[in-house]
């Protein structure tokens, strides 16, 4: 391999890329409008677990977005399925419901006024800064247990529909075809005929496996909902781009355009 090649594969890979998660959504990339998107983790197991509590999300530094937040037990794939790649995440733009009521006064006043705008649901930079700027620790323990839950937790990621996609697959980090994860392409035998048909044009093969792996509407770990048999005028407007269901519909995975 001459000093170059590498490079050079550096350099395709974003291209690489593009052209590979153009067939997992079905349709190239650039047709999509030049918005912000998102990776958005939502579903009944924040509540369940009480992880849409965990003091983390209202670290100072992480609703300024200055520091990620990572719990262990938020994972891409459940726990033995595939690959158990842990999410992490960006507080400033995850989503919080809010209850007014339960904060002091002068906050409770600034969040009632806000929420019927906003339906009761703030990112958290703009919480962080409410919060700051009235003095309210949204950690201590005086505060009610409903008043703030994240709904949305925005994974880690920029702005772009590829860096997007690459959060919500677990490939944010690689930077070429080395950096794959083995863990998806070694279960390939357990992913459907069919979502391996979906990705057989991606040109590199590691990359080829590990995404038939997002590509199975059946799966039990990470299913695909494909957005063609979509209905509903959000989703076929362009809003939602791509949406795996995990572990038997207790959390979902959702790639739309960004929210604010």
């Amino acid at each position: 391999m001459s000093d170059t090649q590498p490079t050079q594969l550096a350099d395709a890979w974003p291209d690489t890329l593009a052209q590979a998660f153009g067939e997992v959504v079905g349709r190239p990339l650039s047709t999509y409008p030049d918005v912000p998107y998102g990776a958005y983790y939502t579903g009944n197991f924040l509540a369940e677990s009480e992880m849409d509590r965990e003091p983390a999300w209202v670290d100072r530094a992480a609703l300024a977005g200055e520091e990620p937040v990572r719990l262990d037990h938020l994972l891409l794939t459940p726990p033995g399925e595939l690959d158990e790649t842990v999410l992490v995440f960006d507080a400033s733009r995850s989503l919080f419901t809010v209850d007014p009521a339960a904060f002091p006064a002068g906050l409770a006043e600034e969040l009632a006024a806000l929420t019927p705008v906003h339906e009761d649901v703030l990112s958290g930079a703009e919480l962080g800064r409410l919060a700051g700027r009235h003095g309210v620790d949204l950690a201590a323990p005086g505060l009610p247990g409903a008043a703030w839950t994240v709904c949305q937790a925005r994974i880690a990621s920029g702005d772009t529909l590829l860096d997007a996609l690459r959060a919500a697959t677990g490939l944010h980090a690689a930077t070429g075809p080395h950096d794959v994860p083995a863990g998806l392409g070694d279960a390939a035998d357990e992913v459907a005929e069919d979502a391996h048909e979906r990705v057989a044009a991606v040109r590199d093969d590691g990359l080829r496996d590990y995404l038939a792996a997002f590509c199975d509407p059946e799966s039990d770990g990470l299913a695909l909902c494909l957005m063609e048999d979509a209905e509903d005028e959000e989703e076929t407007g362009g809003t939602l781009v791509a949406r795996w269901e995990g572990a038997v519909d207790q959390y979902e995975i959702t790639v739309r355009r960004a929210h604010g």
